[in-house]
């Protein structure tokens, strides 16, 4: 009778958990496919394209599978995959799925190290340790910590997770005089004048990844900034006016045409996201959202610069899926 043994690993984005069978049954036919099924996939450019790997806890490619074709936002394929590739120093293997350009011939023993998922593979129901990856980084290393961003607790006394993640923003222009101060959008608390508080309780990126705000006015994003931190000014502020800016990352869109919009804005009515990117990387296009969005909003008219507005978490629609490792036994 014709038998089939299954090895099921949970995939998540950046960081995910798995589960591998064991059987004490002679295994014959020593041939296998790992099978996955993934959803919420980003469209990326069309330079782009996913590619699907197992490597080693040093980087070192052990399978290469090759390059996806998602229809849609899903993909649901198989690739050949032998019992012994698949066991071979499992506990420090990982299953991943990479962003490469489209055009490129994939190399048998490198990747572009830039991952949207990736998948510790573990023997028996081991408990994983996840953390997303730091593209600079050769070696994946072997500390990781699910619960930093798949942890459900919203105790104030632990670290947001992506799924935890929440914030809050003001429509104001901290940077000008009274006028036009529905031009500025600031990712802080607003307490009273001249008086501020955190704004957004984000997880700890690792190196090579950053939070950064958009607005979309008028069907066309607008950057407020890069930053790591929920405190502190961010990396842009090139549209502000002369006075201090309020130690929150956020933009006063007032001046520099460079953006194609004419001033003043009014962002009342208009959409705000905040999404996680890779940082430094030239592999898409800046000028629009990398399409990770954690937080989203929808600025109300009339709008109050006074008050601060909540953002909504979107981590249910970041990337998800699974891997099954599939052989039959004869």
């Amino acid at each position: 009778m014709k038998k089939t043994l299954f090895f099921l690993l949970p995939i998540m984005l950046f960081v995910s958990s798995c589960t591998d069978v064991k059987t004490t049954e002679a295994v014959q036919n020593q041939n296998g496919t790992l099978t996955f099924n993934l959803i919420n996939l980003p469209v990326l450019d069309d330079s782009l394209v996913l590619a699907a790997w197992i490597l080693n806890d040093a980087g070192k490619v052990v399978h290469k599978f090759g390059k996806l074709s998602p229809s849609g936002n899903a993909f649901s394929g198989s690739f050949p995959l032998t019992l012994n590739a698949y066991q071979q120093n499992t506990n420090n293997q990982f299953v991943c799925i990479s962003i490469e350009h489209r055009d490129s011939t994939l190399n048998d023993t490198t990747t572009s190290n830039l991952f949207l998922m990736v998948s510790k593979i573990r023997t028996n129901s081991s408990e994983l340790n996840l953390v997303p990856k730091d593209p600079a980084a050769i070696a994946f290393g072997s500390d990781f910590d699910d619960q930093k961003y798949l942890g459900s607790d919203t105790s104030s006394a632990l670290p947001p997770s992506f799924k935890t993640a929440k914030g809050v923003y003001t429509v104001f222009t901290p940077t000008n005089t009274a006028a036009n101060t529905n031009s500025g959008i600031w990712f802080l608390n607003y307490l009273s004048a001249g008086v501020y508080g955190t704004g957004l309780r984000l997880p700890e990126l690792p190196a090579g990844w950053v939070y950064k705000g958009w607005v979309k006015v008028n069907g066309k994003y607008l950057p407020t900034g890069e930053f790591k931190l929920a405190a502190g000014n961010d990396a842009q502020n090139l549209y502000i006016g002369a006075n201090p800016m309020p130690g929150f990352p956020g933009e006063d869109f007032l001046q520099n045409d460079t953006l194609g919009v004419a001033y003043p804005i009014d962002l009342a009515s208009q959409e705000v996201i905040i999404t996680v990117e890779p940082n430094g990387s030239n592999r898409y296009n800046k000028s629009k959202p990398f399409p990770l969005v954690l937080l989203k909003g929808t600025i109300p008219s009339p709008v109050s610069n006074t008050t601060s507005y909540p953002l909504e978490n979107n981590y249910v629609n970041f990337p998800s899926g699974t891997a099954v490792y599939k052989i039959d036994l004869y």
